[in-house]
């Protein structure tokens, strides 16, 4: 059995990938954490094959998302970076529905911060996939991941 975390905030997003998952991949258990805080003491204290991480992630699960304070705009990249340092290589897809980060210079889009990631992490990091609830591409390039992985 495959364990995967999702650390994810958005409830459409979560229940859109866990029904792809379950439609598609039978031997998955999918764990869902809902902020940076939680999501990385998940991640350091039980075992996953995978993970799937989002860019942007409120600091603590029940944290206003409209307070800038509590909310990480590149937690997702935090993330990454304490798996790095503790050598966690674990195979991880950013799935993200924003196509900008950041203001002002510190502006990204969504093809810099995968290439970024990529430079970085490139021991574990696999790529990116832009979700939307609109549209069904992100199923193909989700799939596609998977199948490289699974």
């Amino acid at each position: 059995m495959n364990r995967i975390l999702f650390i994810e905030d958005n409830k459409t997003k979560i229940e859109d990938i866990k029904s792809f998952l379950e439609e598609n991949y039978k031997d998955i258990n999918l764990s869902i954490r809902e902020s940076f805080t939680s999501g990385l003491r998940e991640l350091f204290t039980n075992e996953y094959d995978i993970v799937f991480l989002d860019m942007s992630l409120p600091t603590r699960e029940g944290s206003p998302n409209n307070s800038l304070n509590n909310f990480e705009q590149l937690g997702g990249h935090k993330i990454l970076s304490e798996m790095k340092r503790k050598e966690m290589f674990l195979p991880t897809i950013l799935i993200t529905m924003f196509r900008d980060f950041g203001v002002g210079q510190s502006f990204m889009d969504l093809n810099e911060i995968d290439e970024m990631c990529k430079k970085e992490f490139e021991n574990f990091y696999k790529g990116v996939v832009y979700y939307s609830s609109r549209e069904d591409s992100w199923k193909e390039k989700l799939n596609n991941y998977l199948t490289e992985l699974i």
